[in-house]
């Protein structure tokens, strides 16, 4: 194997902290001193972090809660991808490695480390942990404590349910979208969710869409709306995104047009999911709404490899003129506002012996139904590069149960003039909903330039 073609390779490094003093664990290493590190095995998503506690766990011995990612760099001389990790020490009676130490921000001043890179990202971990009081915008799980409180709940409403945890909660995921836990129980797992206030209406909205069909929905235990928490049942069986021989195109289209059945059968509930808290996201305010964003050239990140390029700025403002004329378009086919999902890709689907299931449901709002597929299928190519014809087949299939709701309506046309309005729907969501309200913008601003990228290709 040529140096061109080496696999990439993951690091993990962890910024682990003193449970009761402001104090960093450092390691001894021959250049210096280090952060605890380790080699992932198998690529993980940098939100997840429970294979982070489990290496903390059987490597050092070191029971700790994984807060969050502090930063994430890729090095293309060496195809290395690390990732820096803030971790908290759960019991200050744990024994130090030989020859580690817990350091001060003021030792590492002048202490000589093995990775100079890592200078920064434990300055982070210094202002977060040891510094002045958190912003409005830090969600709780990204505190020491947090954890505690809710594993505490999660086990309380399991044993009221009659559904006592047969083991202790793990850690799947923590980002500012969300924490996610895992409980043990003798019929399954349970999990707990908790967002921000900005997905504030997801709980309420689980529990409403199990009600009606609990085969396609997690079915939830308890919910805490105040706190934006959500126990639920797992929701049994593989995602769609495992399910990618050409043999299974059939099955992704019985997903597609599952999951319009699932809007449709939205359109004569809009009024409980308003009442419940969905964000209502109209089509005919779609154009005024973007105009702030069209005119935003900052949000594009100009300064990054990964905003827009001069020209298509250019091209992005020359659409907004005929924005109007577009959603007036898309209008007059007359199709009612839905629930959208959102965030629709692959891995929300399940599929098991009930058909298909469909999960997380944090940026769905009532908008144009024909929004939600357009991630889905920007995607499904490469899902299925040797599939001729494969968007089309699956667009099709969606649009099969829409007919009987609009009978002699050009679906097709409706659907491909929504789909560069579906990326400036959710570019949109980014720029006035979910980036003002992170602390740490990192996480998702390349989620607005992304959808911005996507419009304009559609739009061509």
């Amino acid at each position: 194997m040529t140096a061109a073609s080496a696999p990439i390779s993951y690091a993990c490094h962890i910024a682990v902290g003193h449970p009761e003093q402001a104090r960093l664990l450092l390691l001894p290493d021959e250049s210096g001193w280090r952060l605890p590190t380790f080699s992932e095995g198998a690529r993980h998503f940098w939100q997840e972090i429970g294979h982070v506690n489990g290496w903390l766990r059987e490597s050092l011995g070191a029971p700790a809660t994984t807060l969050r990612c502090l930063a994430i760099a890729y090095s293309p001389d060496d195809e290395r991808v690390s990732k820096v990790y803030a971790a908290v020490l759960r019991d200050p009676s744990w024994a130090l490695p030989a020859g580690a130490r817990w350091a001060t921000r003021e030792d590492l001043a002048s202490l000589p480390l093995a990775v100079e890179d890592h200078r920064a990202p434990i300055a982070d971990w210094f202002a977060w942990y040891a510094g002045s009081a958190a912003p409005r915008q830090r969600p709780p799980w990204y505190m020491p404590g947090w954890l505690d409180v809710a594993t505490a709940w999660a086990t309380d409403a399991l044993v009221r349910a009659g559904l006592a945890p047969t083991g202790p909660a793990e850690q799947l995921r923590s980002w500012q979208r969300s924490a996610i836990l895992r409980l043990p129980t003798a019929v399954g797992g349970a999990y707990l969710k908790a967002v921000p206030p900005m997905f504030g209406h997801e709980p309420a909205l689980t529990a409403a869409l199990a009600a009606t069909d609990p085969a396609r929905f997690a079915r939830p235990i308890a919910i805490d709306r105040e706190r934006g928490w959500l126990l639920m049942r797992e929701l049994p069986g593989p995602t769609l995104e495992t399910r990618r021989a050409a043999e299974d195109v059939g099955l992704w289209q019985a997903a597609v047009a599952a999951f319009a059945e699932v809007q449709i059968a939205s359109t004569a509930r809009l009024s409980q999911l308003r009442a419940i808290g969905v964000p209502e996201r109209p089509l005919g305010t779609l154009a005024a709404r973007l105009t702030p964003l069209l005119t935003d050239m900052a949000a594009t990140l100009t300064d990054s490899p990964a905003g827009l390029s001069a020209e298509a700025r250019v091209n992005l403002r020359a659409m907004a003129p005929y924005l109007r004329a577009m959603t007036d378009e898309l209008a007059a086919y007359g199709l009612p506002a839905a629930l959208e999902h959102g965030d629709f890709w692959a891995g929300q689907v399940v599929v098991n012996q009930a058909g298909f299931g469909f999960l997380d449901w944090a940026d769905s709002s009532i908008a144009h139904p024909f929004f939600s597929l357009v991630l889905f299928l920007v995607e499904i190519e490469d899902f299925f590069p040797h599939v001729p014809g494969v968007r089309e087949r699956l667009r099709d299939a969606y649009l099969e149960p829409w007919a009987s709701v609009a009978p002699g309506t050009n679906l097709t046309r409706a659907f491909e003039l929504a789909q560069p309005l579906a990326a400036l729907h959710h570019a949109l969501t980014y720029h006035a909903i979910v980036l003002p309200n992170m602390e740490v913008k990192w996480e998702l601003d390349l989620m607005l330039p992304f959808y911005l990228k996507m419009a304009l290709r559609l739009a061509a």
